[in-house]
């Protein structure tokens, strides 16, 4: 009798094995399932942000073309902050230095010394676009607007001396009204950010994109990127 209950009780424990086995197996096969769903997304997600930049930079440099009609007026300091609110410090500095360069192709003057300082100007727009938060309204995209706009008109002008050193302070003098369309044009265009930034942000579902990175963590062992990959992660991100 004896032997018979154990034999029966190792065959239920057998049976507990191969059970709980089972379920390791089909829980080990749904999470390889969720895993590679939520990758794929994360994946649509990233390619989303691509094209969105790539948008931003070429839409941004196309359309200073029309607007030299208006001394001073520029889009770059618009979508280089909306950029850097959107995906980060660095990506806006791309998007602001990117932008100024396809632009110089086409608008009068084109490319020269000067060139790498506007594109600096813009790309530091497109930075301090990054450290407006979330919940950002109208009024810290307008100072985040006004200081990008003083810190590209002081580089400019700094830039100037070193070709015109003698006129330094007639090309500050002179640059004042053109200084003051271009801060009244940018104050007007950041009005539109939080509203560009909030349809972008919805209309992409960039919003899956955390939800979608969590869940990846819980599923696989987080892996350490190469450093040369970390730029492209969002500034929050690292």
């Amino acid at each position: 009798m004896t032997q018979q209950l154990k034999l029966k009780q190792k065959k239920k424990q057998k049976e507990k094995q191969k059970s709980k086995q089972k379920q390791k197996e089909r829980q080990s096969t749904k999470e390889r399932v969720a895993l590679h769903a939520l990758q794929k997304q994360l994946s649509v997600l990233n390619l989303r942000e691509v094209l969105i930049l790539l948008s931003f930079m070429f839409g941004a440099g196309l359309l200073r073309v029309p607007m030299q009609a208006i001394p001073s007026a520029e889009p770059i300091t618009f979508f280089a902050i909306l950029a850097g609110w959107l995906f980060g410090r660095k990506k806006g500095f791309v998007v602001g230095a990117g932008a100024l360069f396809v632009s110089n192709f086409f608008v009068f003057g084109g490319h020269g010394p000067w060139t790498i300082f506007q594109a600096l100007g813009f790309g530091i727009a497109g930075y301090l676009g990054g450290f407006l938060r979330e919940k950002s309204g109208y009024v810290s995209a307008i100072i985040v607007a006004i200081i990008a706009t003083l810190a590209f008109e002081i580089i400019m002008n700094i830039s100037s001396i070193f070709v015109f050193p003698a006129g330094a302070l007639l090309l500050f003098l002179t640059a004042l009204p053109f200084t003051a369309i271009h801060l009244v044009s940018n104050v007007i265009f950041a009005l539109g950010l939080p509203k560009a930034k909030r349809f972008i942000y919805e209309k992409g579902q960039f919003n899956e994109k955390d939800i979608c990175s969590e869940l990846i963590d819980k599923l696989k062992p987080v892996r350490k990127l190469p450093a040369k990959w970390k730029f492209w992660k969002r500034d929050s991100e690292i």
